[in-house]
């Protein structure tokens, strides 16, 4: 496997790019934002575009050529000769402002596209400052799983194995994804070709995948993270409101950190049910937090759905939990403030309770943290579980503060 793999499911892409190719006149320039997460395959369609206008006879002028292109066009000699021409940058974020007024002067007198990617969700044409720009947009979806088999089957020069493929859904369709999945899978000698059969040698992840996998959770802001770390702890599929309740929060709470981890690739949905992309990205996830957190959380499963018995009531311990913290370390107002806190309620809303301030009520849950060695309220609201009597009555959802 070598060089840059053909391009694959991203036929309309490439003929909305074309037709735009054709349509570019003089007057202002025309913008294509391609956008999409990590690993969607932003920079290798970016080339495509380049060998295709090319291919056309146009100018292409790359991020770093613009300031060029801005010198010469300043002395009234435009860089690239006559003809059309194609910008494209694949981090916009980086270029130097004259490079976008070289856009503006060349574009009065040439057709002029600007193809520029979109991360870290800031709108490319908005930061270059451009008055009038004609603009499209690109967001690339995932590929289906025919795509994604055809991808491997190029990459391995074999058709892949049911459980290779079911491997790949760790990348969630996206070729970036896909090709660091299989690259890390010859690297460690996990795949294997025989008899135009590409087949693993072990069902695991390779270094460079978990590695993969671990930054796109560091990437999350906290509410994502923790959001995932409790869903990993749930057999998929499950409902959205599986997930509320083990968190302590409402559905509308929520919207935010799910739409951001579906973005990520680590969960995926329908509607109000949703699963872990791939059973093996839970080891990763579950890495980030401690033992007893992970244990405390599946525990709350069957919990929920199905009261213990109570003969069984007696039974209930929590060595795991002892060791990131000890509970009876904390006061007696640390614990009654641990108890709000981790049924949801707001810093705001425990201060009215108890009728403190809410910058004394977040004092305290720095010392709550401290003494258990916990750093979140996810973690938090597992502790408080532990502690609560089988069938204990559940506060409210609390609202926004």
């Amino acid at each position: 496997m070598s060089g840059s793999p053909a391009l694959i499911g991203r036929d309309r892409e490439v003929r909305q790019f074309t037709t735009l190719l054709d349509t570019v006149a003089p007057g202002r320039p025309a913008v294509l934002v391609v956008a999409g997460p990590h690993g969607s395959g932003r920079s290798r369609l970016l080339a495509e575009f380049a060998a295709a206008a090319r291919r056309t006879g146009m100018t292409v002028l790359p991020g770093p050529e613009w300031i060029a292109a801005a010198g010469a066009c300043l002395a009234g000699a435009p860089a690239g000769g006559p003809g059309p021409r194609l910008f494209l940058c694949d981090h916009p974020q980086r270029l130097d402002p004259r490079g976008w007024t070289a856009i503006e002067l060349l574009a009065a007198s040439h057709p002029v596209l600007v193809v520029v990617t979109a991360r870290g969700g800031v709108d490319p044409v908005a930061a270059g400052h451009l008055t009038a720009p004609d603009v499209h947009r690109i967001r690339l979806a995932p590929l289906s799983p025919g795509e994604v088999e055809r991808l491997v089957t190029l990459l391995l020069a074999g058709r892949p194995s049911a459980e290779l493929l079911s491997l790949t859904g760790v990348a969630a369709g996206r070729p970036g994804a896909v090709l660091d999945l299989i690259t890390g899978l010859l690297q460690e000698g996990l795949v294997r070709v025989v008899a135009g059969r590409a087949v693993l040698a072990t069902v695991r992840l390779p270094a460079r995948t978990r590695s993969r996998l671990g930054s796109q959770l560091a990437a999350l802001s906290p509410q994502a993270r923790h959001l995932l770390q409790a869903a990993t702890t749930l057999r998929s599929p499950f409902r959205l409101v599986r997930l509320t309740r083990l968190l302590g929060v409402s559905p509308v709470a929520l919207v935010p950190a799910i739409d951001e981890v579906l973005e990520s690739g680590l969960l995926t949905g329908d509607n109000d049910v949703l699963m872990v992309s791939h059973e093996l990205i839970r080891p990763v996830v579950e890495a980030s937090m401690p033992r007893s957190v992970v244990a405390a959380l599946r525990e709350e499963r069957p919990v929920r759905r199905v009261p213990a018995p109570r003969e069984r009531q007696p039974t209930r311990t929590l060595p795991a939990v002892r060791r990131v913290g000890d509970w009876s370390l904390l006061t007696e107002r640390e614990r009654e403030i641990a108890g709000l806190a981790g049924r949801a309620l707001t810093n705001r809303q425990i201060a009215s309770r108890l009728g403190r301030s809410p910058h004394t009520v977040n004092y305290h849950l720095r010392l709550i943290y401290q003494k258990l060695a916990i750093s979140s309220r996810v973690e938090l609201a597992a502790m408080v579980r532990q502690q609560e009597p089988a069938g204990a009555p559940e506060l409210p959802a609390a609202g926004p503060s």
